[in-house]
This record gives structure tokens, C-alpha cells and sequence, in this order.
């Protein structure tokens, strides 16, 4: 293997856009780049959404784009997001998509042969791959441009592997992020795990912003905290959001929930 060239520079002072107009009028036009973003979500909270239009964001912005999943399957993702509109089949095609998907690998020894009857040759390979070390290979893996990434989720290696194991695939997640200039989230299901594990991986990311719901009489009310990010002093607020057809949309107006 050749040694990977992380040279290419970013526009100084730029803020990468998170795909998400009205969370990144909250983030003065973005996040800086090179910037690792913990996102921690309770479930229902929809906050696979928010990686879905974060990484058609990212195919918008001209960059390329990847998608390591431990939780669902790839065509499942692919056929949630042509739901809102974004169909990347196209961009898949052309290579500025690179799905890894760790979730079929999770259950290739106790699924039926046939369910993998279409897989190619390198796809088999992939099946007996430890997940710990698919993660670590495609994070690391050389790419031409600026691109982003999605981690979905950490909860998994939490789940399967130990604390230091897991803090040291996200310090150099990090650490690669710095060097390319790239953007990435790692998804984390809140309320999964002891507090003192959260705020392990909290403290090794540059940014967490926290996806939260409350019942409020018969209603759900949805709300963000944007609890650390890179480069700015974060809002005191939470921010409400709803779920449309063209994904998670902030309030404009904040309150405290």
C-alpha cells in the first residue's frame, strides 16, 4: 500500500455547511473543517435523518462522501433518503459514495447463503472482516478530495468492544479528520450508556450536539443542543425542530425546553 497523501489544504476560515440551512445559520455558516461531531440522539429522534441530509449535503458541496453503518443495511439507507428526495443512485454509480456497510458483516454467520447470493467476491471478504478493524480501514482510507463521513453507530463498538478500544478508533477518526480537512459525525444512541462513557467520548470530539425529545401533553416536542462545537461559543438555548419532507428544519426562534 502506498502512503496516503492527506496534503490537500482548506480555505482558511471557511465553514463547511452541514447540508442543514437553518442549523448552520446557528453555527455562523457551518462547522469548521476538520471538525469531528458527536451526535447524540435518543431514539426517535430521527437523528439518522440528520446523517442522511448531512451526507447529501456533502455530495451538494461538491464533496465526496461515506457512510459506515453498524446499525442498518446500506439499500435500507439509500431507500430512506430517496424518500426525502435525495437520491444519490447516481453518485453511487459514479464512485462519490462509499457505503461500508458492517451491519450485514454483523449477521453473515448466522444469515442463510443465499442472502449474500449477490455479493461480489471483495463483498465475501468483507463478511469475516472484524467490525473494529472495517471501521479503522475505511476511516483511514486515502480519498481524492474534501469529502465527509457518518459513523452510525459508536453504540455498536460501545456494545462490543472496551472503552479504550473504542475512544482510540474515534481519537484517530479525529485526528485523520484534522489532516483532510474533513467533516464527520459519530451517531450515539443517548440514554444507552453509563454517563461517565458519554462524557469519554464527548470530551475526544470537537463538537456534540445532543437530539432531544420531551412530551409536552399529547405532543412530542423535538429539540437540539448544540453543547460544544470547534471554533465558536455555542448557543445557551435548545432549538425546536420538526421532521418534513425535506428532513430536520430548525425553528427559528429558540427556547428553552
Amino acid at each position: 500500500m502506498s502512503k496516503m497523501d492527506y496534503s490537500f489544504n482548506g480555505t482558511e476560515g471557511y465553514r463547511v455547511p452541514t447540508g442543514v440551512m437553518s442549523l448552520d445559520v446557528q453555527l455562523g455558516g457551518g462547522v469548521p473543517p476538520g471538525t469531528t461531531i458527536l451526535v447524540l440522539a435518543e431514539p426517535g429522534a430521527s437523528s439518522e435523518v440528520f446523517a442522511q441530509q448531512f451526507i447529501y449535503g456533502g455530495l451538494v458541496n461538491q464533496e465526496e462522501v461515506y457512510y459506515f453503518s453498524a446499525e442498518h443495511p446500506t439499500q435500507e439507507i439509500v431507500e430512506d433518503m430517496n424518500n426525502f428526495g435525495w437520491n444519490i443512485e447516481k453518485q453511487i454509480d459514479e464512485g462519490k459514495v462509499d457505503f461500508i456497510d458492517a451491519y450485514t458483516t454483523r449477521f453473515s454467520n448466522i444469515l442463510p447463503n443465499k442472502n449474500f447470493s449477490d455479493h461480489s467476491a471483495k463483498d465475501f471478504l468483507k463478511l469475516n472482516t472484524d467490525a473494529m478493524n472495517l471501521l479503522k480501514s475505511s476511516v483511514t482510507k486515502e480519498r481524492k478530495g474534501p469529502y465527509r463521513g457518518v459513523v452510525d453507530s459508536i453504540s455498536y463498538f460501545l456494545r462490543s468492544y472496551e472503552l479504550n478500544s473504542v475512544i482510540e478508533a474515534i481519537e484517530i477518526i479525529s485526528s485523520i479528520g484534522k489532516l483532510t480537512k474533513s467533516v464527520q459525525l459519530v451517531m450515539m444512541t443517548g440514554g444507552m450508556h453509563d454517563p461517565k462513557v458519554e462524557n469519554n467520548l464527548k470530551s475526544v470530539c470537537d463538537g456534540v450536539i445532543e437530539f432531544r425529545m420531551k412530551e409536552r401533553g399529547s405532543e412530542i416536542e423535538r429539540s437540539i443542543l448544540i453543547r460544544k462545537m470547534r471554533g465558536m461559543i455555542p448557543p445557551d438555548k435548545t432549538i425546536s425542530y420538526n421532521i418534513t419532507h425535506k428532513g430536520v428544519e430548525l425553528e427559528t426562534t429558540t427556547r428553552v425546553l
